[in-house]
């Protein structure tokens, strides 16, 4: 029997749970339609600096594989712009920001925003950086977009309508038992800790392929609704 993904069994009983509450299809319409809003917003903040001199600050978070981080005006500045549409349109959801903290975590709606996903790339030059922007109802992720501002990809998911890029339905490539026919995304192999290091090696030994550096891509290709 294949195994199943441990959170799979959590998250289909949450949202049967929720199921009752949903919010009716033209808000969730109306709320997909915003997160879109930010993503061009965040855009507008990021692409001024793209490929110019930036000032690069380090951030320190014990709780990374990779403690050190950096971050930028461009990534202070997109979640500030986010910020101000989500409080000026809907004040009461919550609000989960990399840059700038929590405010109403609790609410029955909270946003959950990544401004650069992916800073040393940008930084970098390197177009594998992305908008991250999450929406969650009771804990429970109902809206999600990825874009890329430079590139002008933009995948949207939302529950139970599927993920779109670009304005295309698009779904996984169906699952495969051979070790040689999946592939690996990662950053950078210090993400792993030393318990898990070992059994990667050992499945890039028995053929499986690795695409390192990648950033934005390794969230979009595990992020489809």
């Amino acid at each position: 029997m294949e195994a199943q993904p441990r959170c799979a069994p959590f998250l289909r009983r949450r949202i049967v749970a929720m199921a009752a509450t949903m919010p009716d299809s033209a808000f969730l319409h109306e709320l997909c339609d915003f997160a879109e809003e930010l993503a061009k917003a965040a855009a507008a903040e990021i692409l001024p600096f793209w490929r110019k001199p930036i000032v690069v600050e380090s951030k320190i978070d014990s709780e990374r594989p990779v403690e050190e981080s950096p971050v930028t005006i461009a990534d202070r500045n997109a979640e500030k712009a986010m910020r101000a549409l989500i409080e000026a349109r809907y004040p009461t959801h919550g609000v989960i920001g990399e840059e700038l903290g929590s405010v109403r975590e609790g609410a029955e709606y909270c946003w959950v925003l990544d401004p650069i996903d992916g800073t040393k790339s940008f930084i970098t030059g390197k177009p594998l950086f992305g908008t991250l922007i999450g929406l969650c109802f009771h804990g429970a992720p109902i809206v999600g977009v990825i874009d890329q501002c430079v590139l002008k990809e933009r995948w949207v998911g939302v529950v139970g309508g599927g993920t779109k890029l670009n304005g295309t339905l698009v779904h996984t490539r169906s699952a495969s038992t051979e070790l040689k026919e999946t592939m690996l995304y990662a950053t950078t192999p210090e993400m792993f800790s030393s318990g898990t290091q070992n059994p990667m090696n050992r499945s890039l030994q028995k053929g499986m392929r690795a695409r390192l550096s990648n950033d934005l891509l390794r969230g979009a290709h595990r992020c489809i609704f």
